[in-house]
């Protein structure tokens, strides 16, 4: 297994890098690097960052490979994918850097549930309701899904497997480019579940219009031809991301009592 660390995103309120905020001391990309670098089933590591980044890294880190960003978020999983050089049998991790609350225990987990459904594409769903226990707040912005078995926010990883990115690329770009938006991720799916989301708001007790995790893993099938897993498990750790000031403020807060 190799993993591809995306470090490219910056902090609009400094203007930096979100990979160098500090939690506890310790920017977020020797975070995630010391925890990835734990794991006996990572071979290596490219780290995709601007150099300001990059170079805070110790040198030649076991199985770092320090790779330069771009403005694109899918020219940034290509180059970092093309620097660990995958085999076809190899599975890639792909996971952002601005994760504070990381560990090589929620990594392992996530790694094992995923390995375990044999899937060529497998993301991180985590229940709303573990969010909110982890976080202490029970309302906050967050990117979620009201499906039938419940509402989810999703991780910031993707076990894929290497056989599968011919097929994955051709529709990844737009995907990643829509992540943060319902809307558009609700047209990528089609018209059909689209129109479904959309009745699932309406105020029905026990609405019937709302999609399941199973139509939603077919739907992706489909569209991309290889096997496609939602991973639902109680690991907010790895769904916490860093994406406006309050997040940052947020995590200092809570870093006081998650280690």
């Amino acid at each position: 297994m190799k993993a591809v660390v995306l470090a490219g995103g910056t902090a609009d309120w400094l203007g930096e890098p979100k990979a160098l905020l500090a939690i506890n001391g310790v920017p977020l990309i020797l975070r995630i690097v010391k925890e990835l670098q734990a794991l006996p089933s990572i071979s290596q590591i490219a780290v995709v960052a601007p150099e300001k980044v990059l170079s805070i890294l110790p040198e030649a880190p076991k199985g770092c490979i320090k790779v330069n960003a771009t403005s694109d978020l899918w020219a940034n999983v290509q180059l970092g994918i093309e620097a660990v050089k995958p085999e076809p049998d190899d599975y890639l991790l792909l996971c952002a850097a601005d994760m504070p609350f990381v560990t090589r225990e929620s990594l392992e987990k996530f790694l094992s549930k995923a390995l375990e459904a044999r899937a060529d594409v497998a993301y991180l769903a985590v229940p709303l309701s573990a969010f909110q226990r982890f976080s202490a707040l029970e309302k906050f912005r967050r990117t979620r899904a009201r499906l039938k078995e419940g509402t989810f926010t999703g991780g910031n990883l993707f076990l894929l497997s290497a056989k599968a990115l011919p097929n994955i690329s051709l529709l990844a770009d737009r995907a990643i480019r829509s992540r943060k938006s319902r809307w558009q991720l609700g047209q990528i799916a089609g018209w059909r579940l689209l129109f479904k989301w959309l009745l699932s708001h309406l105020p029905i007790v026990g609405n019937p219009f709302l999609v399941s995790i199973s139509e939603l893993e077919r739907r992706a099938e489909e569209l991309l031809g290889c096997r496609c897993k939602a991973v639902v498990a109680d690991l907010p750790e790895l769904a916490f991301d860093i994406d406006k000031l309050e997040d940052y403020e947020l995590a200092q807060s809570l870093s006081t009592r998650v280690k």
